[in-house]
Parts: C-alpha cells; sequence; structure tokens
C-alpha cells in the first residue's frame, strides 16, 4: 500500500477523487497507474511505516454500510389520478383605455 498526493482529479478505485482530499492510501497497482500518468506524486516515504502498519486502504463504496433499504415506489399505473384541488381563474386580457 502507497500514500499518494493527487494533482489531478483521477479514478481512484473506481471513485473519482481530488486533489483537496489530501493523501490517499491506495494499492500498489493505483499508485503505480497514477504516477505514470503524471496525476499524482508517491508521498509514502513521509509516513513511517511502524504508523502506517494496520491502516486499510481507502473504502471505495460510497454507500452507507447500513443503509436502510428503501420502498420502492409504486408505478404510475399502479396509482389513482389526484383531483384536482383549485383551480386558478384565468387571466383576462387588460383592456385598455380608447380615447
Amino acid at each position: 500500500m502507497k500514500f499518494v498526493k493527487l494533482l489531478t482529479a483521477a479514478h481512484v478505485a473506481g471513485v473519482l477523487r481530488h486533489p483537496h482530499e489530501g493523501v490517499l492510501h491506495v494499492s500498489d497497482d493505483d499508485a503505480a497507474r497514477l504516477v505514470g500518468d503524471q496525476a499524482a506524486e508517491d508521498v509514502s516515504a513521509d509516513f513511517a511505516d511502524r504508523d502506517t502498519a494496520d491502516l486499510p486502504p481507502e473504502p471505495v463504496s460510497n454507500a452507507e454500510p447500513d443503509a436502510p433499504a428503501a420502498d420502492p415506489a409504486p408505478h404510475q399505473s399502479d396509482v389513482e389520478p389526484q383531483a384536482p384541488t383549485e383551480t386558478k381563474p384565468k387571466a383576462s386580457k387588460a383592456s385598455a383605455d380608447k380615447e
């Protein structure tokens, strides 16, 4: 695992990441690709191995881990039409004063 600092927006593990997100902990393959494409610089030397040995790589999923499943919305053909609540009066043309 390596630490990289993005120089421009790039896809990391299938997710679009931006430089303002700071240093990212990525796989060696992603780091090699990003550095080779000149989209990032390797800053792994700035981090001590003993401090980073237990860190997991950046998560790939943007979904909440325990997000409840949403109930599906009914199809339009299964819903009864709504009655109009109130009708607006039609706008009439203003009559101009004739002289």
